[in-house]
Order: C-alpha cells, then structure tokens, then sequence
C-alpha cells in the first residue's frame, strides 16, 4: 500500500480499474448537504462524451469515465450537482481535454479559495449562476456543475476537493471516505 497525504497535490497517475474509479465518485451523503441521488442516480459509469468539449467524440487517450448526479432536497427548479470523471491514458491527453474544457463563451472566472489538484480553474455564468469547476491531477480530470449556486464556487469546490481526495485514497490503495464536508471543515480553518 502507497503512503497517503491528505491533500489534492498528490498527482493521479495509476490506472484506475472501472470500480476503483466509480468508488471515488462520492455518494449523495458525501457531497454537500441537502442533496440526494438524483435522475442518473448516485454513481455510475462514464461514457467518452462525458469527456468531450461538447458532446462529441471522446478526447484523444482517453480509458473510462465516472459521473455522479445529484439534486437538491425541496428544490421547486432544476438545482443540482452533476460530476464528470475521466482518466486518460497519460498527462499530457488529460492536459489537452482540460484545456478543452475550458473554452467556454458567456462564463467568468471566478476567484476559491485553493486550488484543486495540479490545476483548476471555476467559472461562473452570468445569466443563470451556475458554477463551473474544473480540475486536472495527473491522467485524471472532472467536472463539477453546480446549478443555480449564485455564482458562489464553495459548494463546486469542495464536491472536486473531495473527488480528488477519494481518487488519491483508491490510488493508495484504501477506501474512499473523503467528503465534501470534510473539505468545508478543512476551508474553514485555513480562513
């Protein structure tokens, strides 16, 4: 068993087997709370779209993907959480589908508190609220959405923090227990 750090700097380098992967996409009592499993249900496998800019093809390299849906208690409109997983088969393709990623028109960067991985960036849109967050670690890049968040990025953060948190423990070898609570908690003291 590999040494665990408890941060998201550890960069995701192991091919990760189909279950380890859907492992570390967090339960509906991991993200944050108030939401439960939503329409595509707590976790599941990934499809190559998930791993496209725009639905299309999947990115060059990529292995598998994960994803995780989930909708807010009580919400009366379409308040949710949607994450996309994907590994690629190394770096540099995960690099190029992040960068991908994150051509967007009509969204604005928005500024966290830490930063998520090797790289990340949060953008929100400006019509509806709804906060984008991307991350790339190693052969491994997500997604969160959070919709109808009024532009505040702390509920997307911590649901990636502890994504990349949970993918380092099944890289380690252990179970995935980090959650977006744990995150908050650990945001909290470093304000």
């Amino acid at each position: 068993m590999q040494p665990f750090r408890d941060d998201t700097d550890v960069p995701l380098t192991k091919q990760l087997t189909r279950g380890e992967l859907t492992q570390a996409i967090p339960d509906a009592k991991d993200v944050v709370p108030g939401y439960y499993p939503g329409s595509l249900h707590k976790r599941t496998p990934g499809d190559p779209d998930d791993c496209s800019r725009q639905d299309g093809s999947a990115s060059a390299g990529w292995q598998q993907a994960g994803r995780g849906d989930y909708d807010y208690q009580g919400s009366t409109s379409s308040r949710g959480i949607q994450l996309k997983v994907c590994q690629f088969d190394n770096a540099a393709h995960a690099k190029t589908a992040y960068d991908q990623w994150l051509e967007k028109e009509g969204w604005t960067p928005v500024e966290v508190s830490s930063r998520v991985g090797e790289e990340s960036a949060f953008l929100t849109h400006s019509e509806t609220g709804t906060v984008d967050a991307y991350s790339r670690s190693g052969t491994v890049i997500a997604r969160v959405r959070v919709d109808d968040a009024s532009a505040d990025p702390t509920d997307a953060h911590d649901v990636l923090a502890a994504t990349f948190k949970r993918l380092q423990q099944v890289q380690a070898g252990r179970r995935a227990t980090a959650t977006a609570a744990e995150i908050a908690a650990i945001e909290r003291t470093r304000r």
